[in-house]
C-alpha cells in the first residue's frame, strides 16, 4: 500500500541538491512491475525506465531476493581480492556475447572512459603510437573529460577548459566523412549502437559495414557504447548484433546493474593480453551486490525466447504510434528499434511531456524535437495498451 508522504521534495531537493536537472514537483515513494505512485496514491506507467535502467521493471522479486542475499554476506570487498559475485556475472557475460574479458566499474561514462584507455594502451604495449579517436557529431558518451571529449555534442564541452585532445567527430551515418578521416593513425571509431540521447537514430547498414571495413582495412579498434541500447533492449542481447558491428570493445552499464551503480567494459582476449595490473582500476567498480543483481538481469534479458518477446512489443506499440501520426498532424516520424523508440514533433517535447505526466505517463526527450520511450522490457501487451491511449489523450490535449 503507498504510503502518503507529509514533504515537499521539490522544495527540499532544491535547497540542498546541486540545480544540474528540471526536475517536475512529483514525489514518488514506490514503483511496482511498470508503474511508478507518488504520495498522493497517483499511478504512473512508467516508459522512462529511469533512462533504459529499470530494464525488468520495480522490484522484479528475483532482483530484490539476489541484492537482499547478497547484502546479508558482505557489500564490498575492493578489487584486491577475487570476488565470487564479480566473478559469475563475468562468466555469464562472456557465455552470451563473443569477449575474452570483462572490466567492472561504476558507470556508463566511467566505461566509455576505460574503453578510450584501453584502446589508447593496447597500441602503446604494441609500439604504436595511435591516440586519435573518431567518434560521432550528436553522440553522448558521458560526462567526464575524455567520454565528453568524444561526446559529439559541443554545446555540451563550454566553460570545461580544454579537453583531451585526440578526437575528431563525423556527421551519423556519413559514409563518406568516416572514410576521409579515418586512416593508419587512427586508434579507434567510437560509436553507439543506436544514439539514444542525440535523438534516437539508427545506425545505416551502409554505416556499420564501413566502420567494419575500414577496422580491417587500418587495423584500428571498434568501441561499440551500448550503455542505453544493450542488454536486451534493442531486441538482442548487445546492439551491435543487431546492427552487424564487430567490436574489439563494447561498453555497459544503465540497466546491467538493475538500478544499482554498474558499468563494464567488454574486450576481446587480444586487448587483455596488452595489459598489465596497474593499467587501470577502481575501488568500487563491480560492487558484489550490483553484480548479483545484474546477472539476474542478464539471465533474463539474454533468453531468446525474452528477446523474442521484446521485438513483438516493439511491434505493438511502433504500429500504435503509426496510427498516432496519422492523427496528429505535428508528429512525424518513428525512429530507433526495439524498445527505445522516438517519435519526431514538431511541437515542444518539454511541453507534451507534462502533459504525459498529467495523463499518468512518464516518457523522455531526446535531441531537441523527438518524444523518447523506454519501457521496461518485460512490458505487457496491456500496458503497450495504455500507453498508447495516454498518449493519444496527451496529443488531444496539445494546443493546434
Amino acid at each position: 500500500m503507498v504510503q502518503s508522504l507529509n514533504r515537499n521534495l521539490l522544495a527540499e531537493d532544491k535547497a540542498v541538491i546541486a540545480p544540474f536537472c528540471c526536475k517536475p514537483d512529483v514525489s514518488f515513494v514506490e514503483g511496482k512491475g511498470s508503474y511508478l505512485f507518488d504520495a498522493d496514491g497517483k499511478k504512473y506507467l512508467d516508459f522512462v525506465s529511469g533512462i533504459a535502467v529499470n530494464a525488468l521493471g520495480h522490484q522484479h522479486p528475483a532482483v530484490v531476493k539476489a541484492m537482499q542475499d547478497q547484502i546479508g554476506k558482505f557489500v564490498h570487498l575492493s578489487n584486491l581480492y577475487p570476488n565470487y559475485p564479480q566473478i559469475d556475472f563475468a562468466k555469464k557475460l562472456l557465455s552470451v556475447t563473443h569477449f575474452g574479458k570483462v572490466f567492472f566499474c561504476n558507470s556508463g561514462t566511467e566505461a566509455n572512459e576505460g574503453a578510450i584507455k584501453l584502446a589508447r594502451k593496447y597500441f602503446d604495449r604494441k609500439g604504436d603510437e595511435r591516440t586519435q579517436i573518431v567518434a560521432f557529431n550528436g553522440s553522448f558518451h558521458g560526462r567526464t573529460l575524455a567520454s565528453l571529449a568524444a561526446t559529439g555534442q559541443p554545446a555540451l564541452w563550454h566553460g570545461f577548459g580544454e579537453l583531451p585532445r585526440g578526437f575528431l567527430h563525423v556527421d551519423w551515418n556519413d559514409v563518406e566523412g568516416l572514410k576521409k578521416v579515418v586512416n593508419a593513425k587512427t586508434c579507434a571509431i567510437m560509436l553507439e549502437s543506436l544514439a539514444g540521447e542525440g535523438g534516437v537514430m539508427r545506425l545505416s547498414p551502409e554505416m556499420a559495414e564501413t566502420v567494419n571495413a575500414l577496422h580491417k582495412e587500418f587495423g584500428c579498434l571498434v568501441i561499440v557504447d551500448e550503455i542505453q541500447a544493450g542488454m536486451g533492449r534493442l531486441g538482442t542481447f548487445l546492439g551491435e548484433e543487431r546492427t552487424g558491428l564487430k567490436a574489439d570493445l563494447v561498453t555497459l552499464a544503465k540497466a546491467i546493474g538493475a538500478g544499482l551503480p554498474l558499468g563494464a567494459i567488454l574486450m576481446t582476449q587480444e586487448i587483455a593480453d596488452n595489459l598489465k595490473p596497474g593499467d587501470h582500476g577502481t575501488t568500487f567498480g563491480g560492487n558484489p551486490v550490483a553484480c548479483a543483481a545484474g546477472l539476474v538481469v542478464t539471465n533474463v534479458v539474454s533468453d531468446p525466447k525474452f528477446l523474442a518477446e521484446v521485438q513483438t512489443r516493439s511491434e505493438e506499440l511502433q504500429a500504435g504510434l503509426k496510427s498516432l501520426i496519422q492523427k496528429y498532424s505535428f508528429l512525424g516520424e518513428i525512429r530507433g528499434d526495439g524498445l527505445l523508440l522516438g517519435v519526431t514533433t514538431t511541437k515542444p517535447v518539454s511541453d507534451l511531456v507534462v502533459l504525459a505526466r498529467k495523463e499518468g505517463l512518464l516518457i523522455h526527450r531526446a535531441g531537441t524535437n523527438v518524444i523518447r520511450l523506454l519501457p521496461p522490457l518485460n512490458v505487457t501487451s496491456a500496458e503497450i495498451v495504455e500507453a498508447l491511449e495516454k498518449l493519444d489523450r496527451t496529443f488531444s490535449k496539445v494546443p493546434a
